[in-house]
């Protein structure tokens, strides 16, 4: 199983506070709970819904979005790498159709081997199956994901390399940003400004 990184719910509780999001947090894949703990106790109100039956929330499947509870905000950390692509658009299209403004998606962008995933990693190249020195890889086209959240009605798609990746590069993951405002660009600055920050600090501080 892999750990909880705090990083990441690091980047998305400020990716959130720069949206001016208080609420309507639904953490899709909660696992242990720990985003939804993390989100609360800065004061932003969140659910979390898991297919385990592990108590971190309600009952939910992705392959099944009306399972998922209604919200403002739909967080995927590390979640859509292990739903069938097949699925994806209707899971986009289920949440645009019930109103939800952002959906903020983390994936990995650096090789994963785990049985659970319908993607190895995430790349900038295009979607396919590929034959190397690890066998089999599924790599899915992180253009593509953009693409399918922007043909189901989201006005602006942007991504990044999460603030942990800037320091550390061999562990590279993305972060996905929907958004019905086409300005949403404008009010993710703060969070921009804050992770340059980070990279600059850590900069530096090298010997």
């Amino acid at each position: 199983m892999r750990d909880y990184d705090w990083s990441e719910a690091w980047d998305i509780y400020h990716i959130l506070k720069s949206l001016g999001v208080r609420g309507g947090v639904v953490d899709i894949g909660c696992g242990e709970g720990q985003l939804v703990g993390y989100l609360r106790s800065r004061g932003i109100t969140a659910v979390g819904c898991d297919v385990a039956e592990n108590g971190c929330g309600a009952y939910c499947d992705a392959t099944r979005p009306g399972t998922i509870p209604n919200g403002r905000v739909w967080v995927l950390q590390h979640v859509i790498e292990h739903i069938p692509m097949e699925t994806w658009y209707s899971l986009f299209k289920h949440a645009f159709e019930a109103g939800v403004e952002y959906i903020v998606i983390v994936a990995p962008g650096h090789f994963v081997r785990d049985p659970t995933h319908e993607c190895n990693h995430f790349t900038p190249l295009g979607t396919g199956t590929y034959e190397g020195n690890y066998g089999k890889i599924v790599m899915c086209g992180l253009n593509d994901l953009k693409q399918l959240l922007r043909q189901v009605g989201f006005a602006r798609v942007v991504s990044f390399v999460d603030t942990h990746s800037l320091t550390h590069p061999w562990d590279l993951d993305y972060i996905v940003i929907a958004s019905r405002n086409k300005h949403v660009l404008r009010k993710l600055l703060p969070w921009i400004l804050r992770r340059k920050l980070v990279q600059i600090r850590a900069l530096l501080s090298m010997p």
